[in-house]
């Protein structure tokens, strides 16, 4: 039996995990408990979205980490130590979605895999089109242009030839994005989930994919007719960004050769975090 436990890792912007949170409410397949798992937020989140959580007829936790820079690694594997199904589902706060993507997340759920979609990204323009009541009566379907379903069509195509070029130990790899996933609870586990290392933007998820990789797992994008869309806004201010990235780089690249090697486990990780801070869960409805 599949149990899925929705994992949206969140940071301020409350305005914008409320619509991600009125796009959970329309799926035609709900999740078994949802998480959100929050990286140090200045804004009071829980308040931000009270009212809409108390509608879900499923648990509803959040967790929340102290905030000490960007760290989206550690954030993740809070959220599955406070998880409880056996399928992960890791979305961004800044998503929303046409109705079956759930659904499409747990049909296409088997043991020697883990699934990963590709989003449509909006401009700031068509992001503003995106109401409150668009989300909520699912008519946003007319925003999306002919050409950005065939950009959905195309990666589900790439991907699909990469899935069969990598079953027939050739290079390409269908690439894990952390922002829209699914991972197998026991391969997550068994690979000590996400590198808490990786502190600062970067990286953290080319790791995990290679890591998965190693692990004899094997990447696919199911979704060609199910959409999931990127709302616009400013990029975060990250102090030294640049340097980060970099640094996370050169860390990732100087353990591609364990990871190819067969190396899957991390050190840091999901049993045994890098930093040993303060975490608190509080349960929403």
């Amino acid at each position: 039996m599949i149990n899925t436990s929705l994992i949206i890792t969140v940071f301020n912007r409350s305005h914008l995990i409320r619509k991600a949170l009125l796009s959970l409410q329309n799926q035609s397949v709900k999740p078994d408990e949802l998480i959100l798992s929050d990286d140090g937020s200045t804004e009071d989140i829980v308040a931000a979205i009270s009212d809409i959580v108390q509608s879900f007829d499923f648990p509803v936790k959040f967790v929340q980490q102290e905030n000490k820079g960007f760290r989206l690694a550690k954030c993740r594997n809070n959220g599955v130590r406070n998880s409880n199904g056996n399928l992960l589902i890791f979305l961004d706060q800044d998503l929303i979605h046409t109705k079956n993507v759930i659904d499409t997340f747990i049909k296409s759920y088997k043991k020697s895999i883990f699934i990963s979609g590709v989003p449509i990204w909006l401009s700031k323009e068509k992001s503003a089109l995106i109401t409150d009541d668009k989300i909520i009566n699912n008519n946003f379907l007319e925003l999306i242009s002919d050409s950005e379903r065939r950009y959905i069509d195309k990666h589900y195509r790439k991907n699909k030839f990469y899935y069969y070029m990598h079953k027939l130990n050739l290079v390409n790899k269908p690439p894990l994005r952390g922002g829209c996933c699914a991972i197998d609870k026991e391969d997550f586990v068994a690979i000590n989930g996400y590198d808490e290392k990786y502190i600062g933007w970067g990286s953290e998820d080319d790791d995990m994919g290679h890591r998965l990789y190693s692990f004899g797992r094997a990447g696919v994008n199911p979704f060609r007719k199910e959409y999931t869309l990127h709302l616009y806004h400013e990029k975060a201010s990250i102090k030294n960004v640049r340097l980060k990235e970099q640094a996370n780089y050169r860390y990732h690249s100087s353990k591609r050769e364990k990871i190819l090697s067969g190396e899957f486990r991390t050190e840091y990780g999901f049993d045994n975090p890098f930093d040993e801070d303060t975490v608190s869960v509080v349960k929403l409805n």
